[in-house]
């Protein structure tokens, strides 16, 4: 079973669409796992309020 694709930077500018890639070149990690990173951190932060 695939996961479905949702359009995250569909309203983005390019240059943060840019920034984003060469953060994820740097980082050595997919879009998916960066994006998974920064919300987990973000709702353990600021909805589990745990950090």
């Amino acid at each position: 079973m695939s996961t479905p694709k949702v359009r995250i930077l569909a309203d983005v500018s390019v240059e943060t669409k840019e920034k984003l890639e060469k953060v994820v070149v740097a980082l050595k990690i997919t879009k998916k796992d960066f994006f998974d990173k920064v919300i987990e951190e973000h709702y353990q932060k600021y909805v589990l309020k745990s950090k």
